[in-house]
């Protein structure tokens, strides 16, 4: 890919001379069109991964350290059945729930609190939604086994020296589950980053993300395969420069609450 983004054009024909340059990394830098869809992906990626966090963090720390033993499986059982179907069935089923005939539209029109329907359905509402629907999954299961592995001893050990619920939680179960945090919040990060059908079938015209525009150059009968490498590769290092900043924070921040 580091090669193909540095060539003219490809593929190329047997009689081309290939040429290679920085022209294609100088596009995105020079394209508001490209730079607009790049910073949108950053953001919805961000947002779907703190929102993911924010729900379910809650969640999987009630079933880890509330529900009783026997009954975890059947509970992480109902949350995870939904996920064996397709991710496009998904989808088309959050299209039914969010259409103005949807399910939504029509109970709060039977309940008589709106009179048209709610605009739910292609626009940047309805790609949040469906973003973070399809990313639940991959925030819930590392928070889950952080929780898990949580050392009941020592918060009986915060509570008899006198520690609060909001004590212990700040001191004992925020850091020591912060291995957690990390890998969900960088998988779920890593995942939005690179959401391709969300938007395509939930969005509209303002919100193309960048996997949308580099998958139109690979499919572009033009062969624009150079300028797809290097965007791709644009979206690959920035990726992996964020979740690399995200873990060093996460991981100062944990320290020092230990501390």
């Amino acid at each position: 890919m580091i090669r193909i983004s540095l060539l003219d054009a490809y593929p190329t024909a047997p009689e081309h001379v290939a040429r290679y340059s920085l022209d294609n990394y100088a596009a995105f830098l020079q394209s508001p069109i490209y730079r607009a869809a790049f910073l949108r992906s950053l953001r919805f990626a961000t947002i779907t991964t703190l929102l993911s966090l924010l729900l379910t963090y809650p969640l999987a720390y009630h079933i880890a350290l509330k529900v009783p033993l026997e009954r975890r499986a059947g509970r992480l059982l109902l949350l995870i059945a939904p996920f064996w179907t397709s991710e496009i069935v998904r989808i088309f089923a959050i299209i039914l729930l969010l259409a103005n005939r949807g399910a939504i539209n029509m109970v709060l029109r039977r309940a008589g609190l709106i009179a048209t329907p709610l605009p739910l359905l292609y626009n940047a509402f309805s790609v949040s939604f469906g973003m973070l629907y399809t990313m639940l999954l991959s925030m819930l299961l590392p928070l889950y086994a952080a929780l898990d592995r949580l050392p009941r001893s020592l918060l009986d050990a915060g509570s008899d020296l006198g520690a609060g619920p909001w004590q212990r939680f700040l001191h004992l179960t925020l850091p020591l589950t912060a291995g957690g945090i990390v890998s969900g919040c960088v998988l779920v990060f890593l995942l939005s980053l690179g959401v391709f059908a969300e938007p395509m079938l939930l969005g509209g015209a303002d919100t193309t993300l960048f996997a949308m525009t580099i998958g139109g150059m690979f499919a572009d009968s033009a062969g624009r395969w150079p300028l797809g490498a290097a965007f791709s590769l644009i979206l690959l290092l920035t990726a992996l420069a964020l979740s690399l900043a995200l873990i060093a924070l996460v991981r100062r921040r944990s320290a020092g609450l230990v501390a």
